[in-house]
């Protein structure tokens, strides 16, 4: 199709013989030898109909056409030759034909020039083209035609105009964006970056930044060397990334958190380094303003732990008082068993306090610590072995309590101050359970205590904190004792 032509409504076009008063007359002559450089007329001939394009030769005075090598199909030769070309010419593009062709004259140099028109068929789809002028000399090195060559380049075009808008998106999502982005040579000089960067450097520094400028001239001189560092690890490869604080002219710090990427060329080659930089700063200070308040708030918990140990321990020391006091052996009994269940509630805030994390706490040290605080005599071991289980403090509470009564159970019904023997507790998490086996190895459940339904303090409160927990105990020998405790556990225990 052409472009520039009415012609182009035309979809197909039928070659024609060239007779020798239509080709051109070959300017180039060798006058020594009198033999042509090459035969121009079959030369031309096999080119023009071999092209895509079309090509057509007007007189460069009247603008009439003498040679076209393509036709309509079914149009006669006389439709075209001898017709001014203009009136094939679209007509918004007349004078910018007109304008080209007296360049061309002017300096008797090539011209070309491109077209942008609506398709015939579908007036809202474009189409362009490029036509090539150049000026057809006689044997007397005369101006003796104009040669027209039009080439649809629609296509590329747009490709092209995709490549653009694609760019244009670009450059307006990195330019629109609040961080950072450059990317800089091997000799860390500026190739390209974005508004943010020229807009800090300007404000800041008073600089309007060029490609070409090294990118350290920007930076504070201490980050050099760390920079440069940075930049050796990147061209070898590596993807970095890093948190970097500086300070503004104001003296106020701003943090940046910035991603260094290598450019490859073609080859794979590394030829610089993509920077992307982020201001982290609200951030960054958020996160300092809540590590402080979480500080505060573990150093608040330590002391509130502290010192419910020590009031339960007072409280202890109380009843412990009044036990001395009293004559009563029941009595004596009660407030020494009150005693051993205050002194276990005291350790696990004594556990808390020692601990790193206020929400965890080691079931085996826990079950460790309470067995030594209520064993009556050295001769009586504990075999503790399982899993490792951290519970928080809702959990382990009532846990600690029951645990508390059952090896109070022990040293009073299995094992006296006198004789030897060995408590064994296994922990097995499985399936989002914990079971724990608790085994006495001497002594016997009386038989006329019925375990669940007994009246008994003791088995009373360990078949509270057990509903508590939503577990289930069950006594599976009383000779020895030995009992099976599970509780459901979550992601919070």
């Amino acid at each position: 199709m052409i472009c520039s032509f009415r012609l182009s409504q035309i979809t197909a076009f039928d070659k024609f013989d060239l007779s020798p008063n239509q080709m051109p007359q070959n300017k180039y002559n060798d006058s020594k030898s009198g033999i042509d450089t090459f035969p121009a007329h079959a030369y031309f001939k096999s080119l023009a109909e071999t092209i895509p394009h079309i090509l057509f030769i007007a007189n460069p005075i009247s603008f009439r056409i003498e040679y076209i090598n393509r036709l309509p199909s079914g149009a006669p030769l006389e439709s075209f030759i001898g017709k001014e070309m203009f009136d094939f010419i679209w007509p918004e593009y007349i004078e910018v034909f007109k304008g080209k062709i007296q360049e061309v004259k002017d300096s008797g140099k090539p011209g070309t020039f491109d077209v942008e028109v609506a398709r015939p068929n579908n007036p809202h789809e474009k189409a362009w083209y490029r036509t090539h002028i150049s000026m057809v000399y006689d044997t007397e090195n005369s101006m003796s035609s104009i040669m027209f060559l039009s080439e649809n380049i629609t296509e590329s075009k747009r490709t092209e105009l995709d490549n653009i808008n694609k760019s244009e998106r670009i450059k307006a999502i990195i330019n629109n964006t609040t961080d950072i982005i450059c990317s800089i040579d091997c000799d860390h000089n500026l190739m390209e970056f974005n508004s943010m960067f020229a807009n800090v450097v300007k404000n800041g520094m008073g600089i309007d930044l060029q490609p070409g400028m090294p990118v350290l001239q920007f930076v504070d001189p201490t980050k050099h060397e760390r920079l440069k560092e940075i930049y050796k690890r990147v061209e070898k490869g590596e993807v970095y990334c890093d948190i970097e604080s500086f300070h503004t002219l104001n003296g106020s710090e701003v943090y940046n958190e910035t991603s260094y990427n290598p450019i490859y060329d073609v080859d794979k080659k590394i030829i610089g380094i993509n920077i992307f930089s982020k201001d982290i700063t609200e951030r960054v200070k958020s996160e300092q303003k809540i590590k402080s308040a979480l500080n505060e708030k573990e150093v608040l918990l330590a002391e509130i732990h502290h010192r419910i140990k020590n009031n339960l321990a007072m409280v202890s020391s109380l009843l412990q008082l009044q036990e001395m006091n009293i004559n009563n052996v029941e009595v004596k009994e009660a407030l020494a068993l009150s005693r051993k269940r205050i002194k276990s509630t005291a350790l696990i805030h004594e556990l808390l306090y020692r601990s790193e994390s206020f929400q965890n706490i080691k079931l085996k040290d826990y079950l460790t610590e309470l067995f030594h605080l209520l064993k009556m005599s050295n001769n009586t071991l504990l075999k503790l072995k399982g899993d490792e289980v951290n519970l928080n403090l809702s959990t382990a509470m009532p846990l600690g309590l029951m645990m508390n009564e059952i090896m109070l159970n022990s040293f009073k019904h299995s094992y006296n101050e006198k004789s030897k023997g060995q408590i064994e507790i296994s922990i097995i998490t499985l399936a989002n359970k914990l079971m724990i086996y608790y085994s006495d190895f001497e002594g016997d459940f009386p038989d006329t205590v019925d375990f669940e339904n007994s009246k008994t303090t003791g088995l009373t409160l360990i078949h509270t904190f057990v509903e508590q927990l939503n577990g289930s105990i069950e006594m599976v020998s009383k000779a020895p004792p030995k009992y099976l405790i599970q509780l459901p556990l979550n992601e919070n225990q």
